[in-house]
């Protein structure tokens, strides 16, 4: 298995990323099934009109789960990122989601309030329930 290698601030192409990392090239969390790594990325413009809207809120980052349609629900990606410390694994946040991404650095859910929940917009144009990890 590959070390972690990336610093913070430095930018790899996605499809390189996958290749040394592991982890799928599509979607914004992807577990990595090569390493102990979750890759989730984050790109407010490309995501907000699906009511992707991560975000600092002072020194908390809030990520929005995964699901584009309907309420979002703890499982699969979402899951991974809930139990990503009890499985071993890191969160490595990127922003952008397709060619050039830049590491933001290694991430852990809040032991005390790990997630909430939040009204969004839906794929669909009506509102629903995401999860907001913090």
């Amino acid at each position: 298995m590959k070390p972690w290698t990336l610093k913070k601030g430095e930018t790899i192409l996605r499809k390189q990323l996958h290749k040394e990392f592991g982890g799928g090239g599509q979607g914004g969390i992807s577990p990595s099934r090569q390493s102990p790594n979750i890759l989730i990325f984050s790109d407010r413009h490309a995501g907000e009109q699906h009511g992707y809207l991560d975000r600092w809120d002072g020194d908390v980052y809030l990520y929005i789960g995964e699901g584009q349609s309907g309420d979002q629900e703890m499982k699969k990606g979402n899951k991974a990122i809930l139990q990503h410390v009890e499985d071993g694994r890191s969160i490595r946040l990127f922003h952008g989601c397709r060619g050039e991404v830049e590491y933001a650095g290694e991430f852990e859910i809040d032991h005390l309030e790990p997630w909430t929940t939040e009204r969004a917009v839906s794929r669909s144009g009506g509102m629903r329930n995401v999860i907001v990890f913090r």
